[in-house]
């Protein structure tokens, strides 16, 4: 005989739990009804439900609360909440606190069965593969890796934004996967075979940024010799990504922003129309909120673009993922450098687990291709590893953690290099005023694991300006 799935149904009106009982009768489940949070907590601890159907508003705490509450013992088990006060910022939190679906009420029966089967099914396939392969799940996910509980609730959120075409704004510092989170959610949309068109706002100089997101004509401006495709055109039926949007001038979001409202815009030069259908994905590793305040970023953009907020935590957050993570990049660099390194020694793993990462996956990138290139062996040991994680934190200055994203004081003394250039006392001939200045700002990008941005933000200048000087430096 099979057994009926067990499904728990938190909601204080009487007369809804009777209708949506009646609704799903059909499906055959074994339901119980609960008022309050506490009588579905203890419920829950008795016996297992295959499913949790939570109203927001119960009579004693809140749905969320109830959900923080079961993700605390059991991150399996599906939860849809259900709500006649629904709102984006409400089924946002909903999703990042690890419920599978959420529903409006009231519903219709059909919408209910729906959403039940479906979150089941998904619950089925997940346990399925968790079978198959205990050690492996969700370390690979859409070019992810880490099966940390804070990833956990990213992947559930990409799972559930990606199939709408609702903006989502990936907020987290330098080197966290903003872009790779962004192609995730490209490649689980309905749009995972359309373009996926990269622009980083931060990387171009404030006269090209607009050709290059709405193209050109020719004779637009001097240079401008044939027609050019911008990245609006170019991501047409697909998505458009806009990294730092931060850093994009006030006179361009304006445009931007017409351009979200209505689909269309004029190339540079142009006095035509152009239409497009694109989904917008943006990324910052500033707070957005705090710029629109500074007057840096316009309050009415922030607004249309701020639909399903998504934010990446930093590495030093997620515990065991670091390792996955450094076994993967280690894998990697060993193949292509032709070594054999394969694993880090224990001494390794306690010190990656315990530094904090200011520069995020990008540092780890770098550390370890450090490693493998100037090293041979097949376990990475601590002499391997490169200041800052070389040096004893009881005996050496962790220069690297002085630049840490929120760390804005004194940017002169944070990245001034150790043979302190400036001081024209320890030299004996005198240094061209370039040379110090390309030593000073070459040293800040990598303290911050190769972000201009934030380098630029340390050394309390603009991004352009780093751009403009090291295009001249390549240039000499």
């Amino acid at each position: 005989m099979i057994q009926k799935k067990y499904l728990l149904m938190v909601e204080d009106t009487a007369s809804v739990a009777a209708l949506y009982r009646s609704y799903l009768n059909p499906l055959g489940f074994d339901i119980d009804v609960v008022a309050k949070g506490v009588e579905a907590i203890e419920k829950i601890k008795l016996r297992t439900p295959d499913l949790v159907l939570l109203d927001l508003r119960l009579p004693d705490m809140t749905g969320f609360d109830v959900l923080a509450e079961i993700r605390k013992d059991n991150q399996s088990i599906p939860v849809v909440l259900m709500t006649a006060h629904g709102s984006i910022d409400a089924a946002v939190e909903a999703m990042q606190l690890g419920a599978q679906d959420f529903l409006i009420k009231p519903c219709e029966a059909d919408r209910l069965r729906v959403t039940v089967n479906n979150a089941l099914r998904r619950a089925q396939k997940d346990q399925k593969e968790f079978q198959e392969n205990p050690k492996d799940t969700n370390k690979q996910y859409q070019g992810f890796i880490g099966s940390s509980s804070q990833m956990h609730q990213v992947y559930r959120t990409i799972d559930s934004a990606a199939p709408s075409k609702a903006t989502v704004f990936i907020t987290g510092e330098s080197g966290t996967g903003k872009e790779v989170c962004a192609e995730a959610i490209h490649a689980a949309s309905k749009r995972g075979d359309g373009p996926f068109i990269a622009i980083n706002c931060a990387a171009i100089p404030k006269d090209l940024i607009e050709s290059e997101l709405f193209g050109h004509v020719k004779g637009a401006f001097t240079g401008a010799s044939v027609d050019r495709k911008g990245a609006a055109e170019q991501a047409d039926g697909g998505t458009l990504f806009l990294d730092e949007l931060c850093e994009m001038d006030l006179d361009l979001q304006t445009k931007l922003l017409r351009f979200i409202q209505t689909g269309t815009f004029q190339k540079v030069g142009s006095s035509k129309m152009s239409r497009v259908d694109v989904r917008f994905v943006c990324a910052t590793n500033r707070d957005p909120w705090l710029e629109v305040q500074a007057g840096r970023f316009r309050e009415d953009l922030y607004y249309r673009l701020h639909v399903i907020p998504l934010t990446l935590p930093p590495l030093r957050d997620r515990g065991n993922d670091i390792i996955e993570i450094g076994h993967s990049i280690l894998g990697h660099f060993s193949h292509e450098e032709g070594r054999e390194f394969i694993t880090f020694s224990p001494e390794v793993v306690d010190r990656f687990l315990n530094y904090d990462w200011p520069g995020n996956v990008r540092q780890l990138q770098n550390v370890i291709r450090n490693v493998v290139v100037l090293n041979k062996g097949k376990e990475v040991e601590l002499s391997m590893l490169p200041p800052p994680l070389s040096l004893d934190s009881k005996s050496g200055v962790n220069i690297a953690s002085n630049v840490s994203i929120s760390d804005s004081t004194k940017p002169t003394e944070s990245i001034l290099p150790s043979n302190r250039i400036l001081d024209s006392k320890d030299q004996e001939t005198i240094i061209p005023l370039w040379q110090s200045e390309k030593q000073i700002i070459e040293n800040a990008i990598e303290l911050c694991g190769g972000n201009i941005p934030q380098a630029a933000k340390q050394l309390e200048v603009s991004p352009s300006t780093i751009y403009r000087k090291l295009q001249s430096w390549n240039e000499r």
